[in-house]
């Protein structure tokens, strides 16, 4: 079965594409920009297509020409650059959603993953976020990726596509260091010894983590479960739910790292967390979802394990730079 991954060599795509690779699957990597160095482990596994997702002729011919039964939809200009260039934001996130959606209509695609975000939430958010909150998003790309939800099940509604989609938490992983994704670039200086600035956070700055191995594996899972039951289509998965303070993140790391230096280019606000939690039950009960990391321990404690793996990687090939998402 073929399987074609938008944004494929970006940092979750070519992790769900190692996923895939690894059980035996067609893999084809759709991307704007090829990353060499990210694929180079499976550049010989996958077939491979640099395109533009905001130009349908390129993503017809990509369905098209490899009999694609499966898409994963993780290509998106992100949220930083979303606010500053809203119109390419709208030719990627919104256009290119709608160009994917089509081309599965016009050439019988199986499946369509779609990558949302807990992004889509905002304004007047709970407590607790379930799939069921109202979405209200305050940024650009929390938008799009709301618009997509919407067309997928329009889609599902109006064809019958078999279309499920996942309100991401914030992946982590090394390697990212992309404005407004505080979370990642501070674990890893904390990890590599070097001393952080975090550039976008503040001391009160919030999120909840998802280690980006669960990520990718979240998709692949939700994808094999049968469709009978799928019933909720756009689900929140969760790493560990709970929602993290900058300043408590930094107190664990400073724990674990001691002599770990973390300063702040923004004040903090003084206001406490609106959201505390994300409830991902639905995906739980319907298709068995379980993160294996799921506390701000495992999640450092993965990504310890890759940075050390990968610096040995590094060491061996002679190579000592890593690029970011």
């Amino acid at each position: 079965m073929t399987q074609l991954i938008t944004g494929g060599a970006g940092f979750i795509g070519s992790e769900l594409a190692r996923q895939l690779v690894a059980r035996g699957e067609r893999v084809v990597i759709f991307d704007l920009v090829i990353d060499a160095q990210r694929i180079a482990d499976i550049a010989d596994k996958v077939a491979i297509v640099q395109g533009d997702l905001g130009n349908f002729s390129h993503v017809l011919g990509a369905v098209k020409e490899h009999k694609v039964e499966v898409i994963y939809h993780f290509g998106s200009m992100l949220s930083a650059r979303s606010e500053q260039d809203p119109a390419s934001a709208f030719s990627a996130n919104v256009m290119g959603t709608y160009h994917v959606l089509e081309a599965a209509r016009l050439f019988g695609v199986r499946q369509v993953m779609f990558a949302s975000s807990v992004g889509t939430y905002g304004l007047g958010a709970a407590e607790t976020i379930t799939d069921d909150t109202i979405q209200r998003p305050v940024t650009f790309y929390g938008c799009a990726k709301l618009y997509g939800e919407g067309l997928g099940r329009w889609y599902a509604r109006k064809y019958g596509l078999d279309f499920r989609s996942l309100r991401y938490a914030q992946m982590v992983g090394p390697g990212v260091r992309t404005s407004w994704h505080w979370a990642p670039a501070m674990i890893e200086d904390a990890i590599q010894g070097r001393p952080h600035e975090s550039t976008e956070g503040n001391p009160d700055a919030t999120v909840s983590m998802i280690y980006i191995s669960d990520a990718a594996r979240a998709a692949d899972l939700m994808m094999q479960a049968p469709r009978e039951r799928i019933q909720t289509m756009n689900y929140l998965v969760m790493g560990d739910g709970r929602i993290i303070t900058a300043c408590e993140l930094e107190a664990y790391l400073k724990t674990r790292y001691p002599g770990t230096v973390i300063t702040y280019r923004n004040p903090g606000t003084g206001r406490p967390p609106a959201i505390q939690r994300y409830d991902d039950r639905r995906a739980r009960e319907e298709w068995d979802w379980r993160p294996q990391y799921d506390s701000t321990e495992s999640i450092v404690t993965a990504f310890e394990s890759d940075v050390k793996r990968q610096a040995g990687a590094d060491a061996g090939n002679g190579n000592n730079t890593r690029k970011g998402i």
